[in-house]
């Protein structure tokens, strides 16, 4: 019994010690969320202050497709300490293509250098399906012609004349 509550004042004194923990990327996600042909599919990750994602300053993020299989590599940097964690905290979205309809699958891998090599993480699969651009075709409508405003014209016309007599007698 005193081991558990030992147990117990250690994990609220542990708590109450505990940084906050600073680096982040959350999963990534695609936009539109559902794209048909033609669209321009983008990966967006909201993340900041340890971790940073900075391709697209000066170079895109190299994508490669493999049938439908589609994977990004980002570029950026971890920080370990927390006294350096200085990164803003935002979204931060990048082009992957535009593609035919389908059903496709893109991998986010996400790499940052250390002093021992560079360290290649997967942030998240996307399954994701490309739908058919809608027809353009035109689509026919009822309409009414001169003579059909004409008559309904005249039937508007006989009922309120109908109950004007009715009112009147």
């Amino acid at each position: 019994m005193r081991f558990h509550r030992l147990g117990q004042i250690l994990v609220v004194a542990l708590a109450m010690c505990a940084e906050r923990a600073s680096a982040f990327l959350d999963p990534p996600y695609i936009s539109p969320a559902n794209p048909i042909a033609g669209d321009l599919v983008s990966v967006s990750i909201y993340g900041g202050g340890c971790d940073l994602v900075y391709d697209g300053i000066v170079w895109p993020p190299p994508v490669t497709q493999q049938g439908s299989e589609l994977t990004i590599l980002l570029t950026g940097g971890h920080e370990e300490d927390p006294e350096f964690c200085y990164y803003n905290v935002g979204t931060h979205t990048y082009p992957v293509g535009i593609y035919p309809p389908g059903i496709y699958t893109l991998r986010v891998h996400w790499r940052y250098s250390t002093f021992s090599g560079w360290v290649t993480e997967t942030l998240g699969v996307i399954p994701f399906t490309v739908s058919a651009a809608p027809s353009q075709q035109p689509i026919e409508a009822p309409t009414l012609s001169i003579a059909g405003l004409g008559v309904l014209a005249l039937v508007l016309l006989t009922a309120v004349l109908r109950d004007l007599r009715r009112r009147l007698a």
